[in-house]
């Protein structure tokens, strides 16, 4: 893709991408178990958020995520119960930024981009998750799934986030530690910034993406570089 040299809108993925989800990994690993616990589940999470959008059967990720927990756990042949599964899942709200995150987002506001997070999580649990990370100003709109009730990577998800922020996709620039977010993005028309957090890996059969860094500080370093030119 040929990238424009004006100034995106960044558009940033929430968890993993900007909160250590270390805490929910150990909580789910020690609910189930097993050490892959966590990559289980997750994996079954992402899987069923897209079968929503297949079945145009939406819940929201809280829900789908507990009962993703409960498939996990049978498959694994663990008996949890519901307050155990609640218990667990509410790690996620009290998540912390990584240490590069603030530095990062503080040095692309100062050089004059626009920031916004586009997440699969409701509305409520964003909220709650951008306070306890001390994350809530440095966006100008904190956008969830939730409003239009398609999961990403859908490229209708991308494009809604185009119309709700007055740009075209080609104008924006998503941000994001999975593989599966930038292949959902770059297929809407977006450009592309990979975070190559520990564990995570970019799908090879889809473009690749434009920017590639190992958090975000260096990748707001290289984006205000490029931009700059």
């Amino acid at each position: 893709m040929t990238i424009q040299k004006s100034k995106p809108v960044i558009i940033f993925d929430v968890n993993e991408t900007l909160l250590d989800m270390s805490p929910l990994k150990k909580s789910i690993n020690t609910l189930l178990g097993n050490e892959q616990g966590f990559r289980i589940w997750f994996g079954m999470l992402l899987l069923y958020s897209t079968v929503s959008n297949s079945i145009n059967e939406y819940h929201d990720f809280g829900t789908i995520a507990a009962a993703t927990l409960a498939m996990a756990a049978t498959s694994m042949n663990k008996k949890v119960n519901e307050d155990e599964i609640k218990e667990a899942l509410s790690t996620i709200l009290t998540l912390q930024a990584y240490p590069d995150v603030e530095k990062g987002l503080k040095f692309l506001k100062d050089h004059g981009f626009r920031l916004v997070t586009l997440t699969n999580s409701p509305p409520q649990a964003l909220k709650q998750q951008l306070l306890n990370s001390n994350l809530t100003d440095y966006f100008e709109q904190a956008l969830s799934i939730d409003s239009l009730k398609k999961y990403k990577p859908e490229a209708e998800t991308y494009l809604w986030a185009a119309k709700k922020l007055a740009a075209t996709p080609q104008e924006m620039l998503m941000i994001a530690a999975h593989g599966w977010d930038i292949a959902g993005a770059s297929h809407a028309g977006l450009s592309t910034g990979f975070i190559a957090r520990e564990g995570q890996s970019l799908y090879t059969l889809s473009n690749k993406p434009n920017f590639q860094a190992n958090d975000i500080l260096a990748m707001a370093q290289l984006l205000v570089a490029f931009y700059s030119e």
